[in-house]
């Protein structure tokens, strides 16, 4: 892959983990609710260790990327994504976050789908099973906040 064009693929992956960092940031500062708040504090700090992860990759490319395979519950396909409210209740939250990371698996599972070179493929695929890893726990998370009966 060309260095330059790995470079730019790894620049965007990691500013969208700052902006889901940051989105999650502001939303913590804002809500009233301190259990959704330590949701959205947690979130922020999970991107962030992204965010990390992806720039180790990006100055060493030589290392492989490949992350563990995640079950897809498709929890989050079947929610609709709730309003931002700084009012929103545990379920709310977790409910948005899942939609958030579904639609990070979605961009980069297009972009591996759209992608003619094996390599750059195969790390938009990779960075599409992060994202299910993640939107995997959050649904998890989500089912338990929703439904305690279940538990």
């Amino acid at each position: 892959m060309d260095p330059d064009a790995f470079d730019r693929l790894m620049l965007d992956s990691i500013a969208e983990e700052i902006a889901a960092r940051d989105f999650y940031q502001e939303v913590s500062r804002r809500v009233q609710d301190s259990n959704v708040r330590a949701i959205f504090e947690q979130l922020a700090k999970d991107e962030n260790q992204h965010r990390d992860i992806l720039e180790t990759f990006r100055f060493n490319p030589l290392a492989r990327v490949e992350f563990e395979s995640a079950p897809d519950f498709h929890v989050a396909e079947k929610e609709e994504e709730p309003p931002l409210s700084f009012a929103m209740t545990p379920k709310e939250a977790f409910q948005l976050a899942m939609k958030k990371e579904e639609q990070a698996l979605q961009t980069y599972a297009r972009l591996a789908e759209a992608c003619r070179d094996a390599e750059v493929r195969h790390l938009y695929l990779q960075l599409a099973e992060m994202e299910r890893g993640h939107k995997t726990r959050l649904e998890e998370l989500f089912i338990n906040a929703a439904y305690p009966e279940v538990w």
